[in-house]
């Protein structure tokens, strides 16, 4: 199954550890009959955990490559942006104002 970040992947997933949490298998039992890969699994596992967390699904091709931050009071001094591409970008916590305003402005001009 191709990584792509779809809405209806986002689904089936949430379906499918859904089940998992009910069955009583362990990861592999649960890929052997599903039809997936444990990479999978735990790739699709963290996807939904994240999208569950800041209460959000993924984007998708039809919508905005924008998707609602919670950035939470921590020790971390540095918050990381990965780009749908790849690419990661690491800005200084104390440079957080610089990135709000540069993210409000690259959504401007995305819309």
């Amino acid at each position: 199954m191709p990584r792509a970040n779809t809405a209806a992947q986002l689904k089936l997933w949430k379906k499918r550890l859904g089940q998992f949490s009910q069955c009583g298998q362990s990861v592999q039992q649960y890929c052997d009959s599903a039809g997936c890969t444990p990479a999978s699994f735990y790739y699709w596992k963290r996807k939904v955990t994240t999208a569950s967390q800041v209460g959000a699904s993924l984007p998708d091709s039809q919508g905005s490559a924008f998707v609602p931050i919670v950035v939470r009071n921590n020790c971390s001094s540095r918050v990381l942006v990965r780009v749908k591409d790849g690419t990661r970008i690491a800005i200084p916590a104390d440079a957080l104002v610089v990135l709000q305003t540069v993210l409000q402005h690259a959504h401007r001009v995305a819309e």
